[in-house]
């Protein structure tokens, strides 16, 4: 099987060349537009890739579409709403018929509004699930909201990009307000949680470079062992199991979607050998990295 490497879209436009739609984004780290403006110029079949943007899908209609975020294949079901987060492998078949809403923005566009995104919106982890399964009510009520948005974004004038601004995070507030009816539990940000997300921001940024938990504590100025057992008591995970998940998921989206070889991907995931790679792998998976890409 010829792999090729997973290509980078960092703008708007260079995704929107790469899909093939005849658009532009016309406003600095956000865009928003219909999921029917697809048709009839662009890709129906898009391989795996990543962004350097967020990417929001309000779908009100879905046929046969199907999305792969790293490597996992997202059950659409209902009334889906589906985040896309930099670092993330994305990869489609749309149906024809798909409709809704794709809107798309940097972390920039909200200023300094929110100092750490992942932390006002769990929602938008690199580990999470990125998918929220709506009501009839919470869909048309969102859809109300990306009409608006789209209607402002089509029709420039001086305080455009403000009102957008409080648009979209008035849009992630009420996403945070599902996510969490979701989680089935009352949501408190207590000493323990706030230590956790940071946690889970630290693996995103180093699990390449260190797998030891005791960097993360230093970094987080506690006790490996406090580290531990806090991520231990709200997860049901041990520290170094979520570093070895999100070091797991990537080594998934190597093996399967470049055509770096085995030793490479080890070196470029930091292990001392390829030897110590494979031993990683077949304890998480059950089996070697060359039987994971040929299967």
């Amino acid at each position: 099987m010829i792999k090729t490497k997973i290509p980078i879209f960092e703008t708007f436009n260079d995704f929107y060349q790469g899909i093939g739609l005849e658009h532009q984004s016309q406003i600095p780290d956000f865009d928003i537009f219909t999921i029917e403006s697809l048709e009839p110029s662009a890709r129906r079949f898009m391989p795996p890739y990543r962004q350097g943007f967020y990417q929001i899908a309000l779908i009100s209609n879905y046929g046969e579409t199907e999305f792969n975020l790293n490597t996992d294949l997202l059950n659409l079901e209902g009334f889906p709403m589906v985040f896309v987060v930099p670092g993330q492998v994305f990869s489609w078949v749309r149906d024809k018929r798909m409709t809704g809403y794709f809107m798309m923005f940097k972390k920039e566009f909200l200023g300094n509004s929110f100092t750490d995104l992942i932390s006002d919106f769990p929602f938008l982890k690199i580990s999470e699930k990125n998918m929220l399964l709506l009501s009839e009510d919470e869909h048309k009520s969102l859809v109300f909201d990306m009409e608006r948005m789209y209607s402002v974004s089509k029709n420039p004038h001086p305080y455009q990009g403000k009102m957008l601004e409080g648009m979209l995070a008035s849009l992630l507030y009420y996403c945070k307000a599902i996510f969490e009816r979701s989680k089935s539990e009352e949501y408190q940000m207590s000493r323990s949680q706030v230590i956790a997300n940071k946690f889970e921001v630290l693996v995103d940024k180093m699990y390449v470079d260190t797998k030891n938990v005791s960097s993360y504590a230093e970094a987080l100025n506690i006790t490996p062992n406090y580290l531990t057992t806090t991520v231990k008591s709200l997860t049901g995970k041990s520290a170094k199991d979520i570093i070895n998940e999100r070091l797991f998921t990537e080594s998934k989206s190597l093996l399967k979607y470049s055509d770096l070889d085995i030793a490479e991907i080890s070196h470029r995931l930091n292990f001392d050998e390829p030897t110590h790679f494979a031993r990683f792998f077949k304890k998480q998976s059950g089996s070697t990295p060359n039987q994971f890409r040929k299967s």
